[in-house]
């Protein structure tokens, strides 16, 4: 017997989570999620955002070490 995967939308995938009892739900949330692969574009952002948090991070204690001299 071969299996057909077809996508699930959000919608359906919402409507069974929600259909599901509390122990099937359990054993549903078990299950891991695979890491998704990035492309360039998002990767670059991301690597953007982790840059200004540090800068930002910086300023931030900049600014206390001069606020208590």
């Amino acid at each position: 017997m071969t299996e057909k995967h077809e996508h699930v939308s959000d919608a359906d995938a919402g409507f069974v989570l929600s259909t599901l009892e509390p122990d099937q739900l359990a054993e549903a949330k078990r299950i891991g999620v695979p890491r998704r692969r990035l492309r360039g574009g998002e990767l670059a952002l991301l690597w953007a955002l982790r840059i200004y948090v540090v800068f930002m991070l910086a300023i931030v204690l900049w600014q206390a070490w001069i606020a208590t001299r």
